[in-house]
């Protein structure tokens, strides 16, 4: 080989090597993904599987976004700067209804005999007096501080059907702000609210006292949805596994997770040593993660949409959850 043949064949070799290497890079590239999330306890599956570093060993990039209420959130979403949400079915279907089309591809807290989620809890200067649902059910006008069109208001309305309570038991206190909803009931200024944990073991610990909770109800309280143009199939399946296997960890090392919860402020610290951590194992699924929410979940939230005005028609089953699977 010549001298000018051999440059231009180390010349052309680098070319392609460099062509190789950018080739490879390109294949290789994380699908890059920003979900915003409520400081709720059940988000520590998603803290833990971007933490882990599992998001990354399934391919992806995932950074999770903090957002102090479900209005920022919800915001964000339609201004585009997100890729995906923790929340509930209530914020989907209004989304995708409003032109941010996504679905459900799975689902961090359900409704569960072994595990509460929310509580309907009497202030500690009302826990002498209202003793139990019975004592609650006799009373009439007990103000109740709430948050309508929310997830909150539909378990209000869930708990009156299934506990058989009277019409007019409940006076509802507007208060949006979870903050504010916990400090009007701890210092007396209403009776009672319905509170997510770990803020009913809160309101306990302070001498509160809860005559309901969610257990014997059927529904996804809690789930995780991404933008249509996200949800293929390797974005789905690597998504869904990294969190299943976060769900294994917190569930194998409860006590490490209660701190890392109390640092991302998912917990807060008075009450974190007697809180019972969240477990997985109890849905007895296949990949470990609570179900996904049934046609009839989906139908039961969105006909109680249309009742208070907030949903034209009931989204279609297949639009709106990624089957298990897929």
């Amino acid at each position: 080989m010549t001298t000018i043949h051999r440059a231009q064949f180390f010349k052309r070799s680098g070319f392609l090597a460099l062509l190789a290497a950018l080739g490879a890079t390109g294949a290789c590239a994380a699908e890059s993904l920003r979900i915003g999330v409520l400081p709720a306890a059940d988000a520590i599956v998603l803290y833990a599987a971007a933490d882990e570093g599992l998001f990354k060993k399934a391919g992806l990039d995932v950074e999770i976004v903090p957002f102090k209420s479900a209005l920022e959130l919800g915001a964000a979403m339609r201004a585009g700067r997100l890729d995906g949400h923790f929340g509930d079915l209530m914020n989907v279907f209004t989304q995708n209804e409003t032109g941010v089309k996504q679905a459900v591809l799975l689902t961090t807290t359900h409704t569960n005999a072994e595990q509460r989620a929310f509580g309907l809890v009497i202030a500690p200067a009302k826990a002498g007096e209202i003793t139990s649902l019975d004592v609650l059910k006799a009373k009439k006008g007990t103000e109740t501080a709430m948050s309508s069109t929310t997830i909150i208001d539909y378990l209000a309305d869930r708990m009156s059907e299934t506990a058989g309570l009277p019409d007019g038991t409940l006076r509802s206190v507007e208060v949006k702000p979870i903050p504010i909803r916990l400090q009007m009931l701890l210092s007396g200024k209403v009776a009672s609210a319905i509170l997510p944990e770990p803020l009913v073991s809160v309101v306990e610990s302070k001498g509160g006292r809860v005559v309901w909770d969610d257990k014997a109800l059927n529904e996804a309280l809690a789930v995780v949805a991404l933008r249509s143009e996200k949800l293929d199939p390797a974005t789905v399946s690597g998504f869904r596994g990294a969190v299943a296997q976060a769900a294994q960890l917190i569930e194998a090392d409860p006590e490490k997770y209660r701190a890392v919860m109390v640092k991302k402020r998912l917990l807060p610290q008075p009450v974190a040593k007697d809180y019972k951590m969240v477990r997985f194992s109890i849905y007895g699924t296949a990949d470990g993660l609570p179900p996904l929410p049934t046609e009839a979940e989906v139908k039961r939230v969105g006909e109680w949409m249309i009742k208070k005005g907030m949903l034209k028609a009931v989204p279609d089953y297949a639009s709106i959850v990624v089957p298990a699977g897929k």
